[in-house]
């Protein structure tokens, strides 16, 4: 637990690194690449045509996909925007519909193996969702299955462990810059 503590506030810096940009005037800007928010997700966004955004996870991840719902309706304009975080395991089993296409779920897991996360983000995407993933591990099973990927620190933790002190602190960072 201690060389979890340690490391995280070094994870959470590489995690924002290329992200967090400042300006010429000392303001810190975010940019985000089109390899994580593509330019038709932005503007399905924009345009009020994604007018739901699902946060799933399964453990830790679920608890920082609720942290994240909270930020996205915090930071989001938009009254006719739904924002919800659900465990990958209930949105599968009780939440999807015939057409998803309105929707972009955010699915989050540190290895991108988890079973249920994998499998909720087929059954979401076979019905027209949008995803964006927020993973430790490059070339993961979640990685490849998005449309759209955020790696913790440099996308080559290895470590993961239940209950990652790093791996939940980077999630929510960069969570809150998707916000």
């Amino acid at each position: 637990m201690l060389k979890e503590i340690s490391e995280s506030s070094e994870s959470v810096r590489s995690t924002l690194r290329g992200y967090l940009i400042q300006d010429a005037d000392g303001q810190l800007d975010v940019k985000l690449g089109t390899s994580i928010l593509s330019e038709d997700l932005v503007e399905k966004i924009s345009s009020g045509r994604i007018s739901r955004i699902i946060v799933i996870g399964q453990g830790t991840a679920a608890i920082a996909a609720q942290a994240v719902a909270a930020a996205i309706k915090d930071q989001t304009p938009s009254e006719g925007l739904q924002v919800d975080a659900q465990l990958a395991t209930e949105l599968s089993g009780f939440g999807l519909r015939p057409n998803m296409s309105d929707t972009c779920v955010v699915a989050i897991s540190q290895s991108g193996t988890t079973t249920d996360t994998n499998r909720t983000v087929d059954l979401a995407q076979a019905r027209g969702a949008h995803v964006i993933a927020i993973v430790n591990r490059r070339n993961s099973d979640l990685a490849d299955r998005a449309d759209g990927v955020f790696y913790t620190s440099d996308g080559r933790d290895i470590e993961m462990s239940v209950a990652s002190t790093k791996a939940f602190s980077c999630q929510i960072s960069l969570l809150l810059l998707m916000a």
